[in-house]
């Protein structure tokens, strides 16, 4: 009975660690550069960091446990989009049954508006309704209008304004939601 019991703990275990979401590399093409997506590594943290320095003045939102820890979750899925090896692009995400919640999103400043940021957030959109979510949600901040109209364009809707939501700078976020199934 205990060989039984053990064979069916190393089971769970085993299930236990499956990520709820999966996403097979893809190459995608931006302005005559191939590029490579596919899902964030605890390798590719210390280019993360990079990227959130030079998107955020010198200043780190997240730090080098937060990522580890969000990339490592089940419920969650990190895509990093890279040009060679270095990475310029990432967007993160968790689910849960029903629904789905954008938690991270960054495209190096050189690479802007040239349609990677659309790109991961449809991605996004895609594997969240393959789950059956039935909405996806995500903050920005009240003065981010480019981010603000993207996710407009994409049928995003501002449900509610969280006060104070950015502690470190005392701004305000909009929460925005994207229904993906009728009720």
């Amino acid at each position: 009975m205990w060989k039984k019991f053990k064979h069916f703990r190393s089971f769970l275990l085993l299930a236990k660690e499956e990520k709820f979401a999966k996403f097979v590399p893809e190459k995608i093409t931006v302005n005559q550069f191939s590029l490579s997506v596919r899902q964030a590594q605890v390798k590719d943290i210390s280019q993360i960091l990079l990227l959130e320095q030079s998107l955020y003045q010198g200043k780190q939102p997240w730090n080098s446990m937060a990522f580890h820890t969000e990339i490592s979750r089940n419920d969650s899925l990190y895509l990093v989009v890279l040009q060679t090896q270095c990475v310029i692009g990432l967007i993160g995400a968790r689910f849960d049954s029903s629904n789905a919640h954008i938690t991270n999103l960054m495209v190096d400043s050189a690479w802007q508006k040239k349609g990677i940021g659309t790109y991961l957030i449809k991605k996004v959109i895609e594997i969240a309704k393959n789950k059956n979510c039935k909405e996806l949600s995500l903050e920005v901040r009240v003065d981010n209008l480019t981010a603000k109209n993207l996710y407009c364009k994409l049928g995003f809707t501002v449900s509610f304004v969280w006060p104070n939501y950015y502690q470190s700078s005392h701004q305000d976020a909009f929460n925005m939601v994207l229904k993906l199934a009728s009720d």
